[in-house]
């Protein structure tokens, strides 16, 4: 034999061994619910079909099963000899027994698969593991009848049906009770290793941790039970049982499972005997076969209330650690949230459904200044808000009730000056509602960040590009008009190799100077974009989009370029400045001209529709579109989508038109067009 070999050795040793414990306590339980009773026939003090199934379930994967099968017949045959049963007796028990046994650990495998081939996990815990098992012992039972019954019956020639109702219940019950039993107690051994070591040690760990009033109530409860049962049991004339009931419920809301499975073995085994000696408040009903089927009928339901009580009592107690613990971790998680957000520099709040500032953070108080008390002054007046122009600010443009009014994500920038500051502060608030799970929004929170420097130095540098844009036209103006002398005075000289090379260095400074004087004014029309004040009035779209339409038909006839094609909806009247609308009208109609692709023919269609008193604009072409990824992008100042291309531009146009629509309070965003092109959809107040 080779070392290679040694495991499976082992292995079949201790199946063996376990074989051998196994079908000793099968023999003994045989012994012991047959010789007291000889004279009741078939009946079983307490089914040993239970052991059986504790051993099969054990040895699920032996590799030498063919021996447990093996022993268990031979035992079965043998006892059956013994008592005087005919070898026809004999045979249908030794096929009965291990059918039912079989059956159980294949429903079981069926019914709850992680029970079975785990040892020490595998105990019940809570009523939906119950059912499993009581199903595959009904199941087990019932398949054990169906064979039995009939072969007894061909075997004896008699078959009494209270009798085999009685074996048909206490073999399911001993199944129930024997198997969870030997379940429970593996898994508490194998968890008390686990945790001390060996079994004396957690003997003395329990002694000396588990309190004395649970030692108590053990030994209370075992203490009534035989007392009780006692009584009931042995004194003539008492034929109430319900009362002992009440000693299996006590148990099961008070003590752990394994002592209640221990517990309904211990009432199974002590009223069936009592009963089958003719004693206790069954043994009055009449015939024995009557008064033993009710004693089981009566085990069966105690021990399967209390099971269930007791199952539910466990399953409460994981629950609620469970959700205590769930509770401390929710508990940790908030304190560390509150802990981040109370040290972030930016403020954070949120707003109740009526605008009520209900929670804070401490950089909050900081960029405003001050908080406003609930139910006192509004908060454009407490706060002093404003728009960056620094007009007031209505308290219908609040990002946090507009937020509130239409559940959407809104920024927007506010100046806030009120005597708590050293100074104005101008700061990005974004407000977004909070959905509730029903689908109804009850808060908004606002985020504040401090934009001062930023806007500042936007300013200063827009500011500047206006100011050099100013100043950059006087000598650009001179060098177009030197260029053109320069131009017309050659025009006279004779033809000659220079002067084709001067007319050539003349026409490359006229197209760096139409460059220049372009980034000139698209600064110049920045800055007025930016700075100017707003007039607003209702503006007939319709005359505009056709105004600015013959503009672009008139150059492209002047420039011997292809005619654009308009198409406009009957477009609904906006409440804007008349000189920014139609500078943004005339840029996206300009780019939509300017970026078609050589050969094609412009088309533009100018649509818009009305909701809720904004009037969305959406101006859409067949060009050569917008790039992947570059649809938010192309409103940044300076950006050229197509750059390095056959398309001149300086990067501004878009920018402006953002700026423009934002100035009136709406959005501006590009898409791809579903035909070919780009789509770009602004919006604006609407006429009254």
């Amino acid at each position: 034999m080779t070392a290679h070999d040694e495991p499976g050795v082992t292995g079949v040793r201790a199946s063996l061994l376990r074989t051998a414990g196994f079908a000793s306590l099968f023999l003994l339980m045989e012994f012991l619910s047959r010789v007291p009773f000889t004279h009741a026939g078939l009946y079983e003090l307490w089914p040993p079909v239970g052991v059986v199934v504790m051993w099969f379930v054990a040895q699920r994967r032996s590799p030498v099963r063919w021996v447990d099968l093996a022993v268990l017949v031979t035992a079965i045959v043998g006892i059956n000899l013994v008592a005087s049963h005919t070898v026809a007796t004999a045979a249908v028990c030794a096929v009965v027994a291990p059918l039912q046994a079989a059956v159980y650990v294949r429903l079981s495998a069926r019914l709850r698969p992680q029970r079975l081939g785990a040892p020490g996990r595998a105990r019940l815990r809570r009523p939906a593991d119950l059912w499993p098992q009581l199903a595959a012992a009904i199941g087990a039972a019932v398949a054990g009848a169906v064979v039995g019954f009939p072969g007894l019956w061909m075997a004896t020639g008699t078959l009494v049906w209270s009798q085999a109702m009685t074996v048909l219940i206490s073999t399911a019950i001993s199944m129930l009770i024997c198997e969870a039993l030997a379940q429970h107690i593996a898994a508490v051994l194998a968890d008390l290793r686990a945790r001390h070591g060996t079994l004396p040690a957690a003997w003395r760990y329990a002694m000396r941790e588990v309190p004395s009033t649970r030692i108590g109530e053990y030994l209370a409860v075992v203490g009534c039970s035989a007392a009780a049962y006692s009584i009931m049991f042995t004194i003539p004339g008492i034929s109430m049982v319900f009362p002992l009931l009440v000693l299996t419920v006590w148990a099961a809301v008070r003590l752990c499972t394994t002592y209640v499975l221990a517990f309904s073995a211990a009432v199974t085994l002590a009223a069936s005997a009592a009963t089958l000696c003719r004693s206790g408040p069954f043994a009055t009903l009449g015939s024995a076969e009557t008064e033993v089927l009710v004693a089981h009928v009566f085990a069966a339901t105690s021990a399967l209330i209390g099971l269930t009580l007791s199952l539910i009592r466990e399953e409460r107690a994981t629950l609620t650690l469970e959700l205590t613990a769930e509770k401390e971790q929710a508990s940790r998680q908030a304190q560390l949230l509150n802990a981040i957000i109370d040290s972030t520099s930016d403020g954070m709040g949120l707003h109740d459904h009526e605008g009520r500032l209900v929670m804070h953070n401490p950089a909050l108080v900081t960029l405003l200044g001050r908080v406003r008390p609930t139910g006192t002054l509004d908060p454009i007046t407490f706060y002093g808000l404003h728009h960056v122009d620094g007009t007031p600010m209505p308290e219908q443009d609040l990002p946090w009730r507009r937020g509130a009014a239409d559940g959407q994500t809104h920024v927007l920038d506010i100046l806030v000056r009120n005597p708590d500051l050293p100074h104005d502060r101008i700061l990005r608030c974004t407000a977004a509602p909070l959905v509730h799970p029903d689908g109804y929004m009850d808060r908004t929170v606002l985020l504040i960040h401090d934009v001062t420097a930023e806007t500042r130095h936007l300013d200063a540098l827009s500011g500047f590009a206006g100011v050099v844009a100013h100043d950059l036209l006087n000598p650009l103006t001179t060098i177009e008009g030197w260029t053109e002398t320069a131009d017309d005075a050659l025009a006279d000289i004779p033809e000659h190799p220079g002067l084709i090379a001067a007319h050539g260095g003349l026409v490359r400074v006229k197209r760096a100077a139409a460059r220049m004087r372009g980034l000139v004014n698209d600064l110049l029309t920045y800055t007025t974009t930016r700075d100017a004040t707003l007039t607003p009035a209702v503006v007939g779209l319709n005359q505009m989009v056709a105004d600015v339409a013959d503009a672009r038909i008139d150059t492209a006839i002047a420039a011997g370029t292809p005619v654009p094609a308009f198409t406009a909806d009957d477009l609904h009247p906006v409440h804007a400045d008349p000189v920014l609308t139609r500078q943004l009208l005339d840029n996206l109609v300009s780019n939509a001209v300017k970026y078609t692709a050589a050969g094609v023919i412009p088309h533009i269609t100018v649509t818009s529709t009305q909701v809720d008193g904004v009037v969305t604009v959406t101006i859409a072409d067949n060009g050569i579109g917008i790039p992947v990824g570059q649809h938010d992008a192309v409103f940044d100042t300076f950006h050229r989508a197509h750059r390095g291309q056959a398309y001149s531009g300086t990067g501004l146009g878009l920018s402006i038109c953002k700026l423009t629509v934002e100035r009136h309070g709406g959005t501006i965003t590009a898409t791809d067009n579903p035909g070919g092109g780009t789509r770009f959809a602004f919006t604006l107040p609407a006429a009254a």
